[in-house]
C-alpha cells in the first residue's frame, strides 16, 4: 500500500510540475525529490503528503521550476540525470542546513544568485471574493419564488 501511495505522489508531483517545466526528466527528478520535498514541507510547518501535493500544486511547481529547473538552465548546456541528481542533492544539503524557510531563502539565493520565489501565497491561499455580477447571479440562480409566496 504505502508504494501505490508513494507512486500517487509521484504522479500528482509531475502532473503539476510538467505543465510549467518542459523536460522528459520530471519523472527521474520527482523520484529523487522525495527528501528535499519532505525537509522544505516541514519548514513550514506542513506535511509532505498526497493530500498536501494536490492542494498545493503551485507550491511545488513554483518550488522545483526555481530550485531544479531555472538554476540547471543556468548553469548547464544540457540538463542530464547526472545534473538532476547533483542538483538534488545540494538542495537537500541546503534545506538540512537551514533551521527555517527564510534561512533556506537566503542560502539559496546566495549560492546560486537566483531570486527566490514568494511561496507564502501558494500555502496561505486567500479566499476568494466573488464580484458584483457573480453575486447578482448566485442570487438569480437560487430564487426560489415558492418562498415569497406564503409571505
Amino acid at each position: 500500500m504505502a508504494t501505490n501511495t508513494l507512486h500517487d505522489l509521484h504522479f500528482e508531483l509531475e502532473r503539476s510540475i510538467a505543465r510549467r517545466v518542459d523536460s522528459k526528466l520530471i519523472g527521474y527528478q520527482v523520484s529523487l525529490s522525495d527528501g528535499f520535498y519532505n525537509k522544505y514541507t516541514k519548514l513550514w510547518d506542513k506535511t509532505y503528503s498526497f493530500d498536501f501535493v494536490t492542494k498545493h500544486r503551485s507550491f511545488y511547481t513554483k518550488l522545483t521550476k526555481c530550485c531544479v529547473y531555472d538554476v540547471l538552465g543556468n548553469s548547464q548546456k544540457k540538463i542530464d540525470r547526472k545534473a538532476i541528481t547533483k542538483q538534488m542533492a545540494e538542495l537537500e544539503a541546503l534545506v538540512d542546513i537551514a533551521e527555517n524557510k527564510e534561512e533556506f531563502q537566503n542560502f539559496f539565493e546566495k549560492k546560486y544568485s537566483l531570486e527566490f520565489p514568494d511561496l507564502n501565497d501558494c500555502i496561505y491561499q486567500k479566499k476568494k471574493e466573488l464580484s458584483d455580477f457573480d453575486k447578482k447571479l448566485w442570487i438569480a440562480m437560487h430564487y426560489n419564488p415558492r418562498k415569497d409566496e406564503g409571505e
